[in-house]
């Protein structure tokens, strides 16, 4: 998707700030990240200092995914945009 390693920066440095822009998520998922924002927070300052973020690839269903290293963990983050624009998937996960 065009401009997709700037989306997933933008992402990524929301999400380490603890300041998720809730305005560019679809309505369900925005509720579900307010939901989550603590326990993301606390595997996030875990996880330590950004070091890099590069692009795996699309998955069959179409989301973009991206490996995320950090001082002291690994991660696998990975959305999909609606039709509106807007972020309707995002999950982050520790790599596989």
């Amino acid at each position: 998707m065009p401009d997709s390693e700037a989306i997933m920066r933008r992402i990524v440095a929301e999400h380490l700030r603890g300041e998720p822009d809730f305005d560019s998520m679809a309505p369900p998922l925005a509720e579900l990240a307010r939901q989550q924002r603590e326990v993301v927070q606390a595997d996030l300052a875990r996880a330590g200092e950004l070091k890099e973020i590069s692009f795996r690839g699309v998955s069959q269903a179409g989301w973009d995914v991206y490996d995320v290293r950090f001082a002291n963990a690994d991660m696998e983050w990975s959305f999909i945009l609606g039709a509106d624009g807007r972020i309707s998937g995002l999950y982050l996960r520790p790599s596989p």
